[in-house]
């Protein structure tokens, strides 16, 4: 599939419009468009004893809908529950799991169910174990998934699954508040969970101004994408956080779906690096039409084997690295750039600096030194400042300064715009 149709699969998943049974019949199309001549079945965990499934939903090989897809909401009680060993086996998968069914395992009332497949490959939904969703593949051909290159298969519909799961927590009766529940819930599944990063300390305040937000952060381990890393112990890593114009559901829905398009990135873009990334997403956000909004976005990626931190500022708010408790601005002047959704084929460039143990690295969203008070006076810049330089550096006890701050300023735990602030400390 090329990245064109990945983006425009996901992109119309992410398009779901609150019938569960169209959101699962996209995510069969798109596992067909790989793997044409397997059934895809859809079961689910949520509330049920161990070992305990029930059938969501199932697609047969030569594309009959035999049961539409369902959501884990209240009505999925009446859905047909499992509990033989099949069952057993689908629920405790939490890796993917290619499996080869013999007489008596075809005779189980799962199997049966699901058409007397040969082989299955059951693949888990990352969401955090909320529904338990594992979408199964089933085929009459014992030997279908030898030839299947199965981690890739995962990673690459992986996406896909979290926006059906984030679909399929809407109710009909619900509909709009839903709708947008489902794509914060979506955002959170995209944020970076308990990563461990060896050499990194990090802390994050995420608050929507709404219950979906237009600010979008990740961060991720990167040591294994660079041929000459030199491993000490501690790993390169990078950091992105981004804003979309406005807030709510709609810059929500435009924050997950730039998501979606880095996620198909595989660092082969000019110049490479942060720069590299953001002028491919750039340009894929035009890939349909033209955008609505328009997105500020600061990237950088760091190398502690080599004392570097190169980053790229898309018309985004400079970050803040503090040395020895001074402060230096990255990312102003000159060495900012325009936001994405602009120019489609804009070129960013990377700039970089050097990194040492003990640095901390601060990025924010306009929602935080824009914040009012009751007067209509601004947080500011200056006052974001003084908090990250005064004090314990400790990411967490930074974020919980800056935060309660805050909250005294607006009066509120929740702004008027989207905030997030991301507190990075590089160690020795």
């Amino acid at each position: 599939m090329s990245e064109r149709e990945v983006i425009d699969r996901l992109l119309d998943l992410a398009g779901f419009r609150g019938d569960a049974a169209a959101a699962f019949r996209a995510l069969r199309g798109c596992v067909a468009h790989g793997l044409p001549d397997v059934g895809v079945a859809l079961l689910h965990a949520a509330g049920l004893p161990a070992g305990q499934v029930r059938l969501a939903g199932l697609i047969a090989a030569d594309g009959s809908e035999v049961m539409p897809g369902h959501d884990a909401g209240p009505g999925a009680g009446r859905l047909p529950r499992f509990d033989d060993a099949l069952a057993a086996r689908c629920a405790a998968s939490d890796a993917p799991l290619a499996m080869v069914l013999g007489p008596r395992e075809i005779a189980l009332p799962l199997a049966q169910a699901l058409r007397g497949p040969a082989a299955l490959l059951v693949l888990p939904v990352d969401d955090r174990d909320r529904t338990g969703f594992r979408v199964v593949l089933a085929s009459p051909d014992p030997r279908r998934f030898e030839r299947v290159d199965v981690a890739a298969r995962w990673h690459e519909y992986r996406l896909a699954f979290a926006i059906l799961a984030a679909g399929f927590r809407e109710t009909a009766v619900e509909h709009q508040r839903q709708t947008i529940s489902g794509l914060a819930e979506l955002q959170r599944l995209l944020q970076p969970a308990e990563l461990t990063i060896r050499g990194l300390s990090y802390a994050v305040h995420w608050q929507p101004a709404e219950t979906a937000a237009g600010d979008y952060y990740d961060l991720m381990r990167l040591s294994h994408i660079f041929p000459d890393f030199v491993d000490r112990g501690i790993d390169a890593w990078g950091v992105m956080v981004a804003d979309v114009s406005g807030h709510g559901a709609t810059a929500a829905m435009e924050a997950v779906q730039f998501d979606a398009i880095l996620r198909t990135y595989d660092g082969n873009e000019a110049p490479g690096g942060p720069a590299g990334a953001l002028t491919y997403a750039n340009r894929h956000f035009f890939s349909r039409r033209q955008r609505p909004h328009f997105l500020t976005v600061f990237g950088g990626g760091a190398r502690p084997d080599l004392g570097g931190f190169r980053f790229v500022n898309g018309g985004h708010l400079p970050a803040l690295r503090r040395r020895d408790g001074r402060l230096d601005w990255l990312g102003r002047d000159d060495e900012a750039g325009i936001p994405l959704g602009i120019l489609r084929e804009h070129r960013w460039h990377n700039v970089d600096t050097d990194l040492q143990a003990g640095d901390l690295i601060v990025l924010y969203t306009d929602g935080i030194v824009e914040a009012r008070d009751a007067r209509g006076a601004m947080f500011g810049g200056e006052r974001l400042a003084a908090l990250i330089a005064a004090g314990d550096d400790d990411p967490d006890a930074v974020v919980a300064r800056v935060r309660d701050a805050l909250v005294e300023h607006q009066d509120s735990e929740v702004g008027h715009d989207d905030q997030t602030l991301v507190v990075l400390r590089q160690e020795g």
